[in-house]
């Protein structure tokens, strides 16, 4: 019986030994779950999940010019889907930089806002990197009655006579009609001109363009310039050579204004006339 009773004692032990066992390893899997949760919290505070993302902000309104201070932004998480493209998620790329806009408090600061601030140099200071400034000789009639302002974009026409054309009479000549550029900026009307505003800094991204609809700040209270006869664009050197040949030998070049914001190109084939000495 003393032997029966042995067995039994040790079956028991081993019985216990392995509800022991068991119940260590669910602790250890409790304390594990534990301390992820708790590396998860530290990792993404204050309910920050995978559907949430850092962004800076503006803690005040910023006014156009303002010099940007640490005081002035604060990071903040935004849902994904509010993100704004652009925007910055470290307070350093943009403390020192200035407002290129007006920052509303609040506000998500994307790399458009912001800039190098520019010294007032004239033109030089508000034509964009790689353009140039040309004038275009105009009149009322050829500049939109004279009501064109400083930072309007236009399409520039060209009449011009084409004589000798194969088919034609010796009397007859060819009179052409043609859109020779698109989309172009007036950097000034006159002595009306935009003003230096800051440009974005494109060495964290070289491939940064400017987005905004005109290179400078437009002046207080802008007024049209019914007599002025020229008009100032910008142009790529490509173009100012194209402009400067047609305004040689064409009759006259037009301003045609285009609507605010419109920057759209279309394909538009010259239009032709034949007439007679």
């Amino acid at each position: 019986m003393a032997r029966i009773e042995q067995l039994k004692l040790a079956g028991s032990n081993r019985a216990l030994l392995l509800l022991a066992l068991i119940a260590g390893l669910v602790a250890a899997v409790v304390v594990f779950i534990a301390v992820s949760n708790g590396g998860d919290d530290n990792a993404n505070p204050a309910g920050v999940s995978d559907n949430v993302t850092s962004a800076l902000i503006a803690t005040q309104s910023i006014s156009v010019g303002t010099e940007i201070t640490s005081d002035m932004v604060k990071i903040v998480s935004v849902p994904n889907d509010l993100l704004v493209s652009g925007a910055y998620a470290d307070s350093e790329l943009v403390v020192g930089d200035v407002a290129r806009v007006a920052i509303a408090q609040g506000e998500q600061i994307t790399s458009n806002k912001v800039g190098i601030a520019v010294p007032d140099k004239g033109l030089s200071g508000v034509l964009p990197l790689g353009m140039r400034a040309i004038g275009v000789n105009v009149e009322q009639v050829t500049a939109v009655g004279g009501l064109l302002l400083p930072g309007d974009h236009v399409d520039i026409v060209a009449t011009y006579k084409i004589k000798r054309a194969p088919g034609l009479a010796e009397d007859e000549y060819i009179l052409r009609t043609e859109t020779i550029l698109q989309n172009v900026e007036i950097l000034s009307v006159g002595q009306e001109a935009q003003e230096a505003s800051a440009r974005i800094d494109t060495s964290a991204d070289p491939s940064t363009t400017n987005p905004s609809y005109t290179s400078g700040d437009l002046p207080d209270n802008v007024e049209e310039q019914p007599r002025a006869n020229t008009i100032t664009v910008a142009l790529s050197l490509a173009d100012a050579q194209l402009l400067i040949s047609f305004q040689q030998r064409a009759d006259q070049v037009w301003a045609a204004e285009r609507a605010f914001g419109e920057t759209a190109r279309a394909e538009i084939p010259p239009h032709e006339v034949i007439l007679v000495e």
